[in-house]
């Protein structure tokens, strides 16, 4: 017999589609139950295999049925639809990814992969529900032909941006801080319940992310490249999804400028080469979301909806900043229904697919948050402008409202990109954006205000002042506006990119009235924008060794340096003090995986070392040191320096 009579693949019957879903969801949850059971030697066969065996036999009936059965003439009525079925398996293995993440941390089973894929495999069946082949089927060969031009530009600018961001990424900045440091011990630390389970949350920083960190600390040691790898190649991303973003709310002309802008501006370029603010992930992630989600709307395109829905929901598991996105998106859904409704309500189930999308693939994350809401609140009772009690403390300090307060925090999130130094995690002193860039920015900010019925402008006028609001309104000390506003980076550059493409219409010199006087003027402009943020951050910045905060910060990532290269047979001292002291920054325990140094605040004639024993000193109690290896001659002596400073002695006993 023609097996397509019994089983007919392209076209199952109801009752098919129903045994088989129903199989799945035993056969899973037994599996599950079976892999976190102990085993018990009286036990033979436990009790998670007999649902094993049922969702075998379910499926095993879906595979015998005929078309023919009494039992599909009884579901006969339910719709044929192929997306129901495949909404109905995401839900399932998002469900079962939830399941699985909380039983593997009850049962301390560390290996998460197989939860992982569950979970992104009910994301893959959920876009599955709403996509098909022909969404992309085009001429692709002539398509290239027709934007060579375009794709060239945007791979030179890519090439560049990729080389500015992993040039000596290891070695520059010259030394780690302490976030990078903790962050890294919390990487380790991540292969560990319950921080190995990938939906837990560790200050803010999702499980999936650090672990992903410390993959790259396996691949490539302990140091400074593997921690900084993973920013690197989002800020990289950025480029592309900041132009793919651009490019759908204008045109290539302004896309290109914005990428180029992005490539070069000092401020994301540094903040690509430091793992310590995670917000570099958001300059990739939000721009990509809300290029999907809007490009989806006005196609009526609801695979791109789904996939943004989808990225959300994942970028949850990255940095609690996902969340802004959320704020953004409802906000902006509210004003254009009742606002610009001839845009956005016949679009109601393309969004309807992205919010189901989200809470879906949200399920495993939800499920944690729900489990661990003290952990999700701790950095906003920590750093709140509500919990913390510091808008309460402030009002009676300085007598003002509350209202006027959190404007006066909303306009400093704003003028940080403008005015205030980038300074906190860091080192600059000059604003985030530059001088003529900031120009560029003011007037394009203008520009889309006036156009803000426009769906398009409306959005990008969500994501700037979502941003800035957020920042401004929930988030403390001031000082942390410099970084926290990364977030915003690539919508500004959208604007300040929208603004000089406007300056050059209005005066008569735009791409389509006079290409050759445009393309002039705009490549002067990006010469010398390039000049100035190259030189700003790989020799003002870079060759002022600012980074890294205070000189004991510093200091404790030369010893961990150090460190790293001694076998763990040789016994390290430091002669140390109040100052500078062991056990206060953890870049020194990641850099030197947390070998033993120890602290000797007597004064060194006290001590007596042994022959092959390393000492080091404090900037403070260099002299000592150098004094006493005159008195003990034979051994190693090295000096290091920061910059042009001495910062660290190193005495190798005889």
């Amino acid at each position: 017999m023609n097996e397509n009579q019994t089983d007919p693949h392209n076209n199952p019957e109801p009752i098919q589609v129903l045994l088989t879903v129903l199989g799945l969801v035993a056969a899973l949850i037994g599996v599950i139950l079976l892999y976190v059971t102990p085993i018990d030697p009286k036990v033979v066969i436990p009790a998670a295999f007999w649902i094993v065996l049922v969702g075998a036999a379910l499926f095993a009936a879906a595979v015998v049925l005929r078309p023919s059965s009494r039992a599909s003439k009884v579901l006969q009525n339910i719709p044929k639809n192929p997306a129901i079925s495949w909404i109905s398996i995401a839900v399932l293995l998002s469900a079962a990814a939830a399941l699985a993440a909380y039983l593997f941390e009850k049962q301390d089973i560390t290996g998460y992969l197989p939860v992982i894929t569950i979970w992104l495999l009910g994301a893959v069946c959920y876009l599955l529900a709403f996509f098909s082949p022909n969404s992309l089927r085009r001429n692709w060969k002539q398509w290239f032909v027709d934007h060579r031009t375009e794709l060239i530009l945007v791979g030179v600018i890519l090439v560049m941006g990729v080389g500015l961001r992993f040039y000596k990424l290891g070695e520059l900045p010259h030394t780690i801080n302490g976030d990078e440091g903790r962050i890294g011990i919390f990487a380790r630390e991540s292969t560990l319940n319950p921080n190995a389970n990938p939906y837990s949350l560790r200050e803010n920083l999702g499980g999936l992310y650090l672990q992903s960190i410390n993959a790259m600390v396996i691949a490539f040691g302990s140091n400074a490249f593997s921690l900084r790898l993973l920013p690197a190649i989002g800020g990289s991303l950025a480029l592309l999804t900041t132009y793919l973003f651009t490019r759908y709310l204008t045109n290539k002309n302004v896309a290109l400028i914005a990428m180029f802008l992005l490539m070069v501006s000092h401020t994301h370029l540094h903040f690509s080469r430091t793992v310590a603010v995670t917000y570099i992930q958001d300059t990739w992630l939000i721009p990509l979301e809300l290029y999907l989600f809007i490009s989806g709307v006005e196609k009526r395109s609801s695979w791109r909806t789904a996939l943004s829905g989808i990225l959300l929901a994942i970028h949850m598991s990255i940095y609690i900043s996902a969340m802004i996105v959320v704020g953004i998106l409802i906000a902006f859904l509210l004003v254009a229904f009742f606002w610009l409704k001839k845009s956005i309500r016949p679009a109601w189930r393309q969004v309807l697919v992205f919010w189901a999308g989200f809470l879906i693939v949200l399920i495993p994350e939800g499920s944690y948050i729900l489990r661990q809401s003290n952990q999700f609140m701790s950095r906003f009772s920590a750093e709140g402008t509500l919990s913390s009690g510091w808008l309460a403390k402030e009002i009676v300090i300085t007598g003002k409202s509350a209202a006027t307060i959190l404007i006066e925090r909303v306009a400093h999130a704003f003028l940080s990109l403008i005015y205030y130094p980038a300074f906190e995690f860091y080192g600059s002193y000059i604003p985030i954006i530059s001088m003529v860039t900031a120009v560029l920015f003011i007037m394009g900010l203008a520009y889309i205000l006036i156009r803000a019925r426009s769906l398009k402008m409306l959005l990008l006028n969500g994501y700037f002042w979502g941003v800035t609001a957020a920042v401004g309104l929930f988030a403390i000390p001031p000082s942390a506006d410099s970084y926290r506003m990364l977030a915003a980076l690539p919508a500004a550059i959208i604007i300040a990119a929208i603004g000089l493409d406007q300056i050059m219409t209005r005066l008569g010199v735009g791409m389509k009235a006079r290409r050759f006087h445009f393309t002039t003027i705009t490549a002067v402009i990006m010469i010398s924008l390039f000049i100035f943020n190259i030189w700003a951050y790989f020799f003002d910045f870079i060759g002022q060794c600012r980074y890294g905060g205070d000189t004991q910060t510093r200091f404790a990532s030369y010893v961990g340096n150090y460190a790293q290269g001694i076998p763990r047979e040789i016994d390290i001292y430091l002669l140390s003090n109040e100052t500078y002291q062991i056990g206060t920054h953890d870049s020194v325990n990641y850099l030197a995986e947390n070998r033993k140094i120890t602290n000797i605040d007597d004064p060194i004639e006290n001590f007596e070392p042994a022959p092959g024993e390393i000492i080091i000193a404090n900037p403070d109690r260099i002299d000592e040191l150098q004094t006493w290896a005159r008195n003990h001659p034979g051994g190693e002596l090295k000096f290091i320096y920061d910059c042009q400073n001495q910062i660290m002695l190193i005495y190798k006993v005889p």
